[in-house]
Parts: structure tokens; sequence; C-alpha cells
């Protein structure tokens, strides 16, 4: 069998002899600068801002993104890519048949956990922030002052809540998403490590959820004075910056990020890795498939300018 890593003692950390051990399967072919395994500390996304992070390269636009982050200091692709990675041999790259199912098994390995050092459990709740009896806060949360959280909300480890935002009943913070991939023939959710920052002056209506990051160390991230209607879910990693109004049961796949001042109708449903630029509107019920431009109003299934979708309604008319 080849031996692809430097000799590692086994233990319940060494994800390089999980590697070595089920290299047939994922189909392993290569493994350059191996040697770099011994200083990665985390699983993360190739935009990740982290430094020393493993992340999945799958196709040639992910591969450039990762080798041109400095964060990046390990990758897995496939083997047919090995000619994109000439010049970058300071990265530790791992090439396989298999690469995101190779990725997920080494992510929920928790490759972090020998590095965390002394994490805080203990809760922090500032001494003005008023809190239901029936509200369910676990360790590990951080609520600032003036913050109000109504009956029946859960607040889960990893949350920070700035001041004077307001967390309307059943709504769910830091919760473990939708995420599941295939691993050894069995469909296996990806756990989820980060946590979740709401920012000041934020109200989050009834039975809203938002997820916690899928990586140790990053946040999903809501900014400051932005406001969500009833039933929202907002997925794993998603970034939505200040002044946003999110309406009632609107969805955001994992990933997104919505810019500045956005607005975005009931119903609206996002889908993964998109972009919402600053200032844009999305009219209710669309279904998003592709970024939008700052500055821009979209409408429809799928969702495209809203001035050119009410031109060819009203000359049907």
């Amino acid at each position: 069998m080849a031996q692809y890593f430097p000799a590692v003692a086994e233990s319940e950390f060494a994800w390089t002899a999980f590697v070595e051990r089920h290299a047939a399967h994922f189909g392993v072919s290569r493994v350059l600068q191996a040697e770099e395994a011994a200083n990665l500390r985390r699983t993360g996304f190739i935009w990740s801002e982290r430094p020393y992070t493993l992340c999945l390269a799958a196709n040639r636009q992910y591969i450039a993104q990762a080798l041109d982050n400095d964060n990046i200091l390990g990758l897995i692709t496939h083997s047919r890519f090995i000619d994109k990675l000439a010049g970058h041999e300071q990265k530790m790259v791992i090439c396989c048949d298999e690469p995101a199912e190779l990725f997920y098994a080494i992510h929920n390995l928790v490759i972090h956990r020998p590095f965390m050092g002394s994490v805080t459990t203990e809760s922090s709740i500032a001494s003005s922030a008023q809190i239901a009896p029936s509200a369910i806060i676990h360790e590990g949360v951080t609520i600032g002052e003036r913050v109000v959280i109504h009956d029946g909300a859960i607040i889960l480890p990893g949350t920070v809540i700035g001041e004077e935002s307001e967390i309307h009943p059943g709504v769910t913070l830091g919760t473990t998403g939708f995420f599941s991939k295939p691993i050894f023939g069995k469909k296996t959710q990806v756990d989820h490590f980060g946590g979740v920052s709401i920012g000041s002056n934020c109200i989050i209506h009834a039975r809203s959820n938002i997820s916690r990051s899928v990586n140790h160390d990053e946040r999903t991230l809501i900014a400051d004075n932005v406001h969500m209607g009833i039933g929202v879910n907002i997925a794993h990693d998603c970034k939505v910056d200040v002044d946003a109004d999110i309406s009632a049961r609107v969805v955001l796949a994992g990933r997104v990020k919505v810019g500045r001042r956005c607005w975005i109708g009931a119903g609206v449903l996002v889908s993964n890795a998109l972009t919402i630029g600053d200032d844009a509107e999305i009219k209710i019920g669309s279904v998003v498939v592709s970024d939008v431009e700052p500055a821009t109003v979209v409408s429809g299934n799928f969702a495209v300018s809203h001035k050119q979708r009410l031109k060819a309604y009203l000359s049907r008319r």
C-alpha cells in the first residue's frame, strides 16, 4: 500500500492515518507537500479567513480561489486537475477520485479539536437583558445590553446577540442546518462546528431560525439593524449586512451574502452561495438562482429584472 503522509501515531485526531487507511475507497492518487498536513488546523471553505485551513476545491474556479487565498494551506481536489497546481508547491494537495466525500469525511473527524486550547463555555448575559422564563439559553452564549428574548426562544452554544436586539417567541439561533453528503455509502449529516453572530438593534420575529456556521471559529453573520419577519430560515454561513429587511417565510440557502439595505419580500427563496448586492430589492415570492446586482429590482420564478418582467406582462394584456 502506498504511503502518502509522514508516519503519525494513530489516534482519534490523526486524520492523515484515516486517509491512509481509506485511500483506495476515495481513490487517492497523489499527495503533494504532505508534510504540511501537520500544520493544518481546521476544515473550511475556499474563502476562509482563518489560517491553516484545509478546503474542498472540486472545480477549476474553486482551485484558483483556494490557491490565491493565503489562509488555505491544504486543498482536496480531483486527480484530473493536477495540472492546475503548478507553481503552488507551498500548499498541501490531496488528489483523489472522490474529493467531496473525502473532504466531508475529514471535516466530521473534528480536526480542529486538538488546537482549540482553553475555550470558555460559560454564558455572558448582560444584567439589563430581559429573558422570558420559558426561553432556553445554553452555555457558551453571549447576550448584550437591553436585549429582549421572548417565550420559547432557544439560543444554542456559540451564539452572540448584540445590544438592544429583540428575539421573538419560538426563534431558534445556532441550530445545525440541513446539510448531508454520502460518506461510505451512507447519507451523512455534515457537522456544524461554528456559531451565529447577531448585531445590535436587530429584530427577529416569531419562529425564525438561523443555523450556525459549518466551520469551527466561523459564524453565520447578521449585521446591525437587520429585521426579519415571521418564519424566516437563514442557513449556515450566510452573511446579512446592515439595514437589510427580510420579510416573512424567506429562505436563504447556505453561504448566501445579502448586501446593505436590501429588501427581500415575503416567501422569497434564494439558492446557495449567491450574492445579493447592496440596495437590491427582491419582490414577493421570487425564486433567485443567480447573483443580484446592486441597486436592482428583480422578481419572478426565476427572478429577473422586475421592470422587464412587468413590461412583458403588460404587453400581453
